[in-house]
């Protein structure tokens, strides 16, 4: 693939006649630039500079070639000028996706201000407990629990300090009485919680740095984590 920087270093270079010039202008060593011209060379299959020690001069491919690098130079660059000059509030869809519960009681709230803020933005949200695939959907932005499970993602907390909490109903507590320990709640009923054909029927809790895990069962089940 032809790079931006080669054709620029390739039009600067034939228009001052020096690998050497070319490079101090655009900041670079003079080896970087002729490995640049080599690296467009090699792409393009051809020949563009004649070189000697004491002259640079283009080959007729050059010459035929050099044209159509400023054209393309010239677009590009006119481009980047009308994306500057554009208004730079945001605008466009951004699409977003959550666990329901979490964008029901936390993100919408911060959602509404940010699109205040940006009226020109469309908001896309996808409140769902199924986990998104964000290389196979057309998703932007996807708000997980717990650590990435892809190293390659970028990732950014949210809210480092969100914490679960055990509860009951009152007549459930006086029906069956309250569990004393971690281990109690096996002869207990949970609600536990399905998505993708898997229960998470395995609760984790803990004491101080003591991990603790209970395995749990129960007569309902549900995908709904607000649930």
């Amino acid at each position: 693939m032809v790079r931006f920087d080669d054709l620029a270093l390739f039009d600067r270079a034939a228009a001052l006649g020096s690998f050497s010039d070319a490079a101090r202008e655009a900041g670079l060593l003079p080896g970087q630039a002729s490995a640049a011209i080599q690296r467009l060379e090699r792409e393009l299959g051809i020949r563009l500079f004649a070189r000697s020690t004491r002259s640079l001069r283009l080959t007729a491919e050059g010459e035929r070639y050099l044209p159509h690098a400023r054209a393309a130079l010239g677009s590009l660059r006119a481009g980047q000028d009308e994306l500057r000059a554009e208004d730079p509030e945001l605008r466009g869809v951004l699409q977003v996706a959550t666990p329901s519960d979490l964008g029901r009681n936390v993100l919408l709230p911060w959602l509404a201000a940010f699109r205040r803020q940006h009226p020109k933005l469309v908001l896309r949200l996808f409140m769902s407990d199924r986990v998104t695939d964000v290389f196979k959907e057309p998703v932007d932005i996807a708000v997980r629990y717990g650590p990435p499970p892809d190293a390659s993602f970028v990732a950014l907390p949210l809210a480092t300090g969100n914490r679960r909490v055990l509860v009951a109903s009152p007549g459930y507590v006086q029906r069956c009485g309250r569990p004393a320990s971690v281990d109690d709640l096996a002869g207990h009923a949970c609600l536990t919680y399905a998505l993708s054909s898997r229960i998470h029927d395995r609760w984790t809790f803990f004491d101080g740095e003591q991990r603790l895990v209970a395995n749990v069962r129960g007569p309902i089940q549900s995908d709904d984590g607000e649930l």
